[in-house]
């Protein structure tokens, strides 16, 4: 019983820390970051809990890359990311976007693409 204490503490501390981290990435920043955009003017589309917008994302997606293109064009940000076209007209130009990724090279390439098609933001 005294060896089961100690270790009962340890996994309810790992279990605590795990739930913040969770609802951190997850809830809590995501609100922070939208409510200080929102202060600046900056609006976007309202997200789900746990999924955020990546369900309208993959339809808008699955649409667009159903059918083959009409011509061989190096614009294709139409094609793979439809939904910042539709929300820059829905939205205006300044939207924002909050990736809660652990892996820093998807992060990076979605930053490199929103910059090169989106320079003002």
């Amino acid at each position: 019983m005294v060896v089961l204490t100690p270790l009962l503490a340890i996994l309810a501390i790992l279990l605590l820390k795990l739930l913040y981290d969770n609802l951190s990435c997850y809830w809590f920043t995501p609100l922070r970051i939208k409510k200080i955009m929102e202060m600046q003017g900056v609006r976007g589309p309202k997200p789900s809990f746990l999924t955020g917008n990546i369900l309208d994302m993959a339809s808008l997606v699955s649409k667009t890359t159903s059918q083959d293109m009409k011509t061989i064009s190096h614009d294709i940000v139409g094609r793979l990311l439809p939904h910042f076209l539709l929300w820059s007209t829905q939205f205006g130009m300044y939207i924002y976007v909050y990736v809660c990724a652990h892996n820093t090279n998807q992060t990076n390439i979605y930053h490199m693409i929103l910059i090169i098609y989106f320079p003002l933001i």
